[in-house]
């Protein structure tokens, strides 16, 4: 692979991101009509690319620009052994293990780590204006197919429930409703900041409808990380508008267009004017009553269920749950959490129980399960859980080294044009992180993390341009 070639294949990854919808829509139906199929289509697709990312990698590599460049091998070395300790432990320490489902599962959660860096050195082989003129615009048109398929979907009333019972919510031809969501939530502030600019430098305000329609789809799918993710990036859009204004205002650029900012604004109204007409009865806010008053039931219950506890009555399953329910003494985080750390108690329990290998390296996937698989749903947490004390530090001090270095340059630099026109990218970072520790489904979600590798690998490398950055240049 020469030079060129690591070009051409820095440009197929990005437009690896539009295949995406594609790939979750094929999954989504593969699941609901091929139930017992264990190996689906997005699975097989995203393994093969992460082959060919991992070459492209090491090829790349070999520029040895830097300190990545010249341990980025032993790292990859590093991630193989830490698999392969992994399933050889549990093999011998489960008692239940299914070779696929062990594999399946590592393969998801270290996807996020290799996209990444594929990302990465995807972005350093492109010039700074093809970054920014290929990047915002593909996860646009991504998504726009995203919520096109959801509203075709609701329409010929062939649309997967985003929950299997009790709550509402829809989630398109997408086989899961909380990554769908995530996806949506993570890429909310770049689709709106594309039709930002594409209105303000050409006057195209039509760009605003993909935005209409995935406030839409948003709305649809019924997650609470989804539309309250949305809400920040709304606001953030105000700051960053603002702001947009104000760094014209004061230098005084000529080139500047008052009725398109205004036109922008319009159309941030519009979009408010619209959720906030809609919230009454969208999927979110029914969710969330019905959910108090689940919580309400089981405050009571559990209040009963102990007066009878000190009459010495034996419990069942159900009321020996509600007992240990210790996200019932607080609604807020019974409303927050919905029902992890019943979850964590679990898995806390079979991590104490494990030997130390196991300890070390990990629980493997779903932990110590005698049925099935059992996540807490909290990324950062199943991570530690999958992958023990020493595996979690392999797989997660990248990502801290990132989170604080883009902190670190972010306030540095926050008076700065590039903090300010990227100010959206570093908020659907933010949102990534934010929902993988509190919520999940994001570093483990292949179709999620590649989104999240996408925005990372984004800020990491035009940090590099901000000496050179020209504000004009991007509005």
């Amino acid at each position: 692979m020469n030079t060129r070639h690591v070009q051409q294949f820095s440009k197929l990854l990005l437009f690896y991101i539009l295949l995406q919808p594609f790939l979750d829509i094929i999954t989504g139906w593969q699941v609901r009509l091929l139930p017992h199929f264990g190996l689906t289509a997005g699975v097989l697709v995203r393994a093969v690319m992460l082959l060919a990312v991992l070459l492209f990698i090491m090829q790349a590599a070999k520029a040895q620009r830097n300190w990545v460049d010249r341990n980025i091998g032993y790292y990859l070395v590093g991630l193989l052994l830490l698999a392969v300790l992994n399933l050889g432990i549990n093999k011998f320490s489960k008692p239940v293990f299914s070779l696929f489902t062990e594999a399946a599962g590592t393969f998801k959660s270290m996807y996020y780590l290799i996209i990444l860096v594929g990302f990465y050195y995807a972005f350093r082989n492109l010039s700074a204006r093809q970054i920014k003129r290929l990047v915002p615009a593909i996860v646009y048109w991504a998504q726009c197919c995203v919520s096109v398929s959801m509203i075709l979907a609701h329409w010929t009333q062939t649309a997967f429930k985003t929950y299997p019972q009790g709550k509402l919510g829809e989630s398109g031809w997408f086989n899961a409703g909380n990554e769908l969501g995530a996806i949506l939530a993570i890429t909310f502030p770049i689709v709106t900041l594309y039709a930002i600019k594409q209105t303000q430098k050409y006057g195209y305000f039509w760009y605003w409808l993909g935005v209409f329609l995935m406030v839409i789809a948003i709305i649809m799918v019924g997650t609470k990380s989804c539309f309250y993710g949305m809400i920040i990036g709304i606001f953030f859009v105000l700051v960053n508008q603002f702001c947009f204004y104000w760094w014209h205002h004061r230098q005084q650029q000529r080139s500047f267009s008052r009725r398109y900012f205004y036109v922008n604004l319009v159309m941030i109204v519009l979009m408010l004017g619209g959720i906030l007409g809609m919230y009454p009865h969208a999927p979110v806010k029914l969710n969330s009553t019905i959910q108090m008053e689940i919580i309400k039931d089981n405050q009571k219950n559990q209040k009963e269920i102990l007066k009878e506890k000190k009459a010495h009555r034996k419990l069942n399953h159900y009321e020996k749950f509600l007992v240990k329910n210790q996200e019932l003494n607080n609604p807020l985080v019974a409303k927050l959490l919905s029902g992890r750390t019943n979850y964590f108690r679990t898995i806390k329990a079979q991590y104490h129980r494990a030997n130390w290998g196991q300890k070390l390296f990990g629980l493997g996937y779903g932990g110590n399960y005698r049925h099935k698989p059992l996540t807490i749903e909290m990324d950062w947490v199943d991570f530690f859980f999958q992958f023990g004390v020493i595996g979690f530090v392999i797989t997660m001090t990248p990502l801290v080294g990132i989170i604080v270095y883009l902190l670190y340059r972010f306030f540095k630099g926050i008076n700065t044009a590039f903090i300010w026109d990227n100010l959206l990218y570093f908020v659907a970072f933010g949102l990534g992180i934010f929902m993988s520790i509190i919520s999940g489904h994001v570093l483990n979600a292949p179709g999620v993390s590649t989104y999240l590798g996408l925005v990372a690998a984004y800020l990491l490398n035009y940090v590099a341009h901000t000496k050179n950055y020209d504000f004009n240049d991007h509005f």
